[in-house]
């Protein structure tokens, strides 16, 4: 199951306010459609949203609505949903009050009501929406067929305080949202409370890792700068030793070369609490300096 599909599974489930809901519920989806053909006004592949639409059809105009179960098309592997009219003499009740829906022609969506809104933007997702594993990115959209559909639908979302963007995409036009809390908070206003809080956790644990991953890829370069840096001073110490001996270098010099030497994995840091009195850890990087200095000293006489 997709990660959209399990956001459907929610809104089929959430409560409408009032009675009109219905009906702007059931406009949303047919207006916004991805298809539907001949016998068949309605197609999808979610069973719940098809029967959901099915149900409220019934409880609005009376019309008895079947739902036909088809295997998928091209090789698909999900199952087509298409909903039919059974050809009473009520029928036509269903025809008449859906008209406009039916033949994708929008009037201004003038929704006064919150709940109504909700519940027609409810329809609009179970048609035409598309939520991407937030694990994965931060993706919300309507994939609307034809640029009036887009333009009104677009117009309610800012209405409604949703900041949508727009693009195109093989010939839909695309409404889409990448923030996060934007994301959250279409969820919520569509009713998929339970969602957006999944999303709020999976943020969290997003953030909390890439945290992680960053103070390790942190310490991961100082150790690297350290274990540089430990490898040249060991290096330059060795070609002092090969060239002059240890005697050539004085006391203090010598006390740090020897603990260089012995302890070529340790910080500055380290080192200091290693050495036989007390020292600070730029007193000990000066001698180190020191050290570095005579051996580029003897590598230019030679």
């Amino acid at each position: 199951m997709t990660y959209s599909q399990m956001v459907k599974d929610e809104l089929c489930g959430a409560k409408f306010g009032c009675e009109e809901c219905n009906y702007f519920f059931i406009y949303g989806m047919l207006l916004f459609r991805k298809s539907g053909e001949g016998d068949y006004f309605f197609q999808c592949d979610h069973n719940k949203a098809a029967s959901l639409l099915a149900q409220k059809i019934v409880e609005e105009t009376g019309v008895i609505v079947k739902v036909l179960d088809h295997p998928g098309r091209h090789g698909k592997k999900q199952r087509i949903y298409c909903l039919a009219i059974e050809q009473t003499e009520d029928a036509r009740l269903f025809w008449d009050r859906f008209d406009q829906a039916l033949k994708r022609e929008a009037g201004a969506l003038n929704i006064k009501k919150p709940c109504c809104r909700s519940a027609f933007l409810r329809g609009v997702f179970l048609s035409c929406g598309v939520l991407v594993n937030p694990a994965k990115e931060y993706h919300f959209e309507f994939k609307v067929t034809g640029k009036a559909l887009a333009d009104k639908l677009y117009a309610f979302l800012s209405e409604t305080g949703l900041d949508f963007r727009r693009t195109t995409r093989k010939g839909f036009e695309i409404l889409y949202l990448k923030g996060s809390e934007q994301i959250e908070e279409v969820l919520t206003y569509m009713g998929a409370v339970k969602s957006a809080l999944k999303l709020m956790d999976i943020k969290i644990v997003k953030e909390v890792r890439n945290n992680v991953n960053r103070v390790t890829n942190c310490e991961t370069a100082n150790i690297g700068k350290t274990v540089r840096a430990s490898m040249k001073q060991v290096e330059d110490i060795n070609f002092i030793l090969q060239q002059k001996g240890m005697e050539f270098l004085p006391r203090d010099l010598q006390e740090v070369a020897q603990l260089r030497l012995e302890n070529p994995e340790m910080s500055l840091n380290e080192l200091t609490r290693e050495f036989p009195s007390e020292i600070s850890r730029s007193g000990l990087n000066h001698r180190l300096k020191k050290l570095e200095e005579i051996a580029r000293e003897l590598r230019g006489n030679h």
